[in-house]
């Protein structure tokens, strides 16, 4: 299918608000799973973000199937990043994550939503979004590691401290990206497969 051909639709159509709902839904709880493994220890922050980046990138590529929207990803990013304040985390996570769904948008959209290296870009830069829980590490680091203190125990605030440095925060963005990317190239390749043959993108 060429990008000429592809049948654009409307993000406010009452068939894609219900699947803004649906796969909102999803991201959110396997990005929630994702996020609990921090419960466990610091390190586990940040991987457990890599591994929802793993399975949500599935879900963001049967969503942009489905949606062929422009919006799509713009709508998604804004829920989500306002869930991500309501559950405590930092105010610059919604603009973060709405913006990044914007380009994320404009990014799959020039692919006409079926180019496999747009739809995967899309998804790399839209889950970057990510860094936006910790980004007060860098200008706001006392007020950010005394309520993780009182959250989750002076020695899970000094650890994490100590982990999460500049160039680290840096060198986890980088490779979301790279793993996002990696992930959505996989998930192109199993919506064609598997499911556009069954009829269910």
């Amino acid at each position: 299918m060429t990008v000429e051909s592809v049948t654009y639709n409307r993000i406010t159509s009452p068939r894609n608000l219900i699947n803004v709902g649906v796969f909102t839904a999803v991201y959110f709880v396997v990005l929630f799973a994702g996020g609990m493994l921090g419960i466990l220890n610091p390190v586990m922050v940040l991987l457990g973000a890599l591994a929802g980046t793993v399975v949500n990138a599935m879900v963001c590529m049967l969503y942009v199937a489905k949606t062929r929207a422009l919006g799509a990803y713009t709508l998604l990013g804004l829920v989500i990043g306002l869930l991500m304040v309501a559950t405590g985390h930092a105010w610059v996570t919604p603009i973060l994550s709405t913006g990044l769904g914007l380009l994320a948008d404009l990014i799959t959209r020039a692919g006409g939503y079926t180019r496999t290296s747009t739809n995967a870009l899309g998804f790399a830069v839209f889950s970057v979004w990510c860094v936006g829980p910790v980004l007060p590490v860098l200008w706001g680091s006392e007020e950010y590691f005394a309520d993780m203190a009182r959250r989750m125990g002076q020695d899970y605030a000094d650890t994490f401290r100590e982990l999460a440095t500049p160039a680290v925060i840096g060198g986890w963005v980088v490779l979301v990206f790279l793993v996002a990317f990696g992930c959505a190239l996989v998930g192109v390749r199993v919506l064609h497969k598997h499911f556009e043959r069954a009829g269910v993108a």
